[in-house]
């Protein structure tokens, strides 16, 4: 009953929002997402990365590898499961074979044996699955320590936290810490040269991470069948401007007409001149 309590209230918020697959970027929240966008980057810089910096050096690269691999073979459980929600069922057999493949001979997953058989990684999560079931995505959102998410994939991170997560069920708690430290480590080793290239290149992390990652959940969500490019938001002062800009063509159209208009006078005035110009020839005539 605790852990449903923690759920409800979210997929409650997310059933409300309908943003559309291709929607503007959502981000309400965005003065607190900054904020805890920065704590989560302080923290990193001073505790995760130089861990995760020194974790890769230390680490031969086939143990490394070997680490990962069983991470994500642990993933693959969550995969299945969201495969089966989702209705695909053909890509849940491919997955569940990856599992028990890389679990048995892969000696628990260390070792990817499905890969080179045929039976590629999928990423599938209970956020996307929700979002298949038609929840909408919800605002923007930057958790503490989890970083970028919304409102339907927090739901989703929660529900796979307390019912899909095999580290959670060990009994014992020093190997269940132990193990959760270590995924987060290696995950962290992993994106060491996607971070350095975004804090090279990006002028704004923030809405680069945002943008990106709001991409690339709607994209995992609908596997390519909508298009999921965030169009840009059209707001009031936008309209209120092209209104003004509307009125300064109006404004131009009638000093064009006013010209106009003082044209014709000065056509007239030379008419009256060329008169004037006519009557004195004929008076010069008379007096001859």
């Amino acid at each position: 009953m605790f852990r449903l309590l923690l759920v409800v209230p979210l997929l409650l918020i997310t059933a409300c929002a309908t943003n559309p697959p291709n929607g503007p970027v959502y981000d309400p929240w965005e003065p607190v997402n900054r904020k805890v966008y920065a704590f989560n980057n302080a923290l990193d810089r001073a505790v995760l990365k130089p861990v995760a910096t020194g974790y890769r050096k230390v680490t031969p690269d086939p143990v490394e590898t070997g680490v990962k691999n069983f991470f994500s073979n642990l993933n693959d459980i969550s995969v299945v499961v969201n495969d089966l929600l989702q209705g695909k069922f053909k890509q849940a057999a491919s997955d569940a074979s990856r599992l028990l493949v890389n679990s048995t001979i892969g000696i628990g997953g260390i070792i990817d044996w499905g890969t080179p058989l045929g039976l590629p990684k999928h990423s599938e999560s209970f956020g996307q699955t929700l979002g298949v079931w038609g929840v909408g995505e919800g605002p923007y959102v930057v958790l503490p320590l989890y970083g970028p998410n919304n409102i339907r994939s927090s739901a989703g991170l929660i529900t796979e936290t307390l019912y899909l997560n095999p580290i959670g069920e060990i009994p014992k708690r020093n190997p269940r810490v132990g193990l959760t430290v270590l995924s987060v480590v290696s995950l962290r080793a992993q994106l060491l040269d996607a971070s350095s290239l975004l804090d090279r290149v990006a002028l704004d992390p923030y809405q680069t991470t945002r943008d990106f990652w709001i991409t690339r959940h709607r994209s995992l969500t609908w596997d390519g069948t909508k298009d999921v490019r965030p169009k840009p938001a059209v707001s009031p002062d936008t309209d209120e401007l092209d209104e003004m800009d509307e009125l300064d063509e109006l404004d131009e159209l009638d000093e064009l007409d006013e010209l106009d208009e003082l044209d014709e006078l000065d056509e007239l005035d030379e008419l009256d001149e060329l008169d004037e110009l006519d009557e004195l020839d004929e008076l010069d005539a008379l007096d001859k």
